[in-house]
């Protein structure tokens, strides 16, 4: 069913930045390589070319901020960044309870 599938793209891939967060939450800090393993290892069949894409899109919309650390790039989130991800499970929390 098409509609399905939306939802499952809209939830998922559409919203990569959710897991991301959630990921650097609960693990602080990583590298570009590990944030994409840590996709990978949710289910996202994600290259690491758009990995790498979408991890500076992500700082660009600053979600993200990263910091060199041994000549290698530290991503974490930004405070809005942590903020915006609890309104959003808030906001998820809520259509759960509107549809059940």
């Amino acid at each position: 069913m098409r509609a399905y599938q939306r939802f499952k793209r809209c939830i998922g891939q559409g919203n990569l930045w959710l897991y991301v967060v959630s990921v650097l939450n609960k693990k602080g800090p990583l590298h570009g390589y590990a944030i994409i393993q840590e996709l990978r290892q949710l289910g996202f069949n994600i290259s690491s070319v758009y990995g790498y894409v979408l991890l500076k899109r992500m700082v660009r919309d600053g979600i993200l901020q990263e910091r060199e650390e041994g000549g290698r790039k530290l991503y974490a989130p930004t405070e809005e960044a942590v903020e915006k991800f609890r309104k959003a499970l808030e906001d998820m929390q809520n259509l759960v309870k509107a549809l059940l």
